[in-house]
């Protein structure tokens, strides 16, 4: 018995033996589907692996990652294996929505994207950089609401772990201002870096207890349909914000309705990296709420590292 033993014992050290001596694993044939061919030649390759040398953020310009012929099915017909960007998809869930996007529509707007995000974007945001970049010049967001999908909005972005969305065909207008533009889209790269549900925000993520203060009168809501529980008249204007600070909102963004979540944390981020940390506590010291969530926020932008 003791010799079987023995034997057992001696097989398992050197099976442990060889394990050591052996290369590591490594995958062949295989590569990121969000970086261009290595060998292709065309000029939209080569320019979204430039942008990606000298920016270390992949660069797209469609939502297919790959699109591979694998052959014939057993009726004769080709058969393709698609992976897309999928904007639903997040670490824990998937969305009941849909994306269309417009594609960029020249090589000259391609080329002109690229130096404006290399240009103005990435130098703010090397700390929270996405890991990917998907251009386009507009993005249709669909709701499934019961078992049809019906057109919601068109964000100016949508992200998820592995892609930021972004409509730039704002660079196309006459005086665009590419800086003031570059900082109005780190507030959206903020806002997603902290995780968390994106279409939401408040579900997980760094931000949530942010969104937990105001949460307890739910983002949205008509005015004229809550007006008991908000105690806000309907078609509230401009020139009653002081109601909005009194429930932590720092803009009106809506005649009809109270910001939605996202608004919401945009207006801190903003006023974070606009203003100082005086001028904050001078205009809204006295608006419990605002602080509140102002002290929560402000570390997270400045964790950040981005200034303007």
């Amino acid at each position: 018995m003791k010799n079987k033993i023995y034997l057992w014992l001696f097989a398992i050290l050197l099976s442990i033996t060889a394990c050591q001596k052996e290369d590591n694993l490594t995958l062949s044939g295989t590569r990121d589907p969000f970086a261009p061919d290595p060998k292709a030649t065309d000029e939209e390759s080569v320019l979204r692996r430039s942008f990606y040398e000298n920016t270390g953020c992949y660069l797209l310009f469609n939502d297919t990652l790959r699109h591979e012929y694998k052959g014939l099915d057993a009726y004769g017909n080709p058969y393709y294996e698609t992976e897309l960007i999928g904007l639903e998809w997040s670490m824990t869930s998937v969305q009941g929505s849909r994306f269309i996007f417009d594609y960029l529509e020249t090589q000259n707007q391609k080329q002109q994207t690229a130096d404006f995000l290399q240009t103005y974007l990435i130098p703010y945001v090397q700390n929270i950089l996405p890991y990917s970049i998907l251009a386009v010049n507009k993005i249709d967001q669909y709701d499934e609401k019961s078992g049809v999908y019906q057109y919601q909005s068109s964000p100016s972005s949508y992200s998820n772990m592995r892609c930021l969305a972004l409509n730039v065909s704002s660079l196309w207008k006459e005086g665009i201002d590419k800086t003031t533009y570059a900082q109005s889209i780190c507030y959206n790269i903020i806002l997603a870096s902290w995780g968390g549900d994106p279409s939401y925000y408040y579900y997980g993520g760094l931000a949530e207890e942010f969104f937990n203060v105001t949460r307890k009168r739910p983002y949205w809501v008509y005015y004229n349909d809550d007006k008991a529980y908000y105690d806000f008249p309907y078609g509230l204007g401009d020139e009653d914000i002081e109601l909005f600070y009194e429930v932590g909102f720092l803009e009106n963004t809506n005649e009809n309705k109270t910001p939605t979540a996202e608004e919401d944390a945009i207006s801190y981020i903003k006023a974070c990296l606009t203003i100082t940390d005086e001028e904050f506590r001078s205009r809204y010291g006295s608006y419990e709420a605002v602080m509140k969530k102002y002290e929560i926020i402000k570390p997270l932008v400045d964790a950040t590292n981005i200034q303007f």
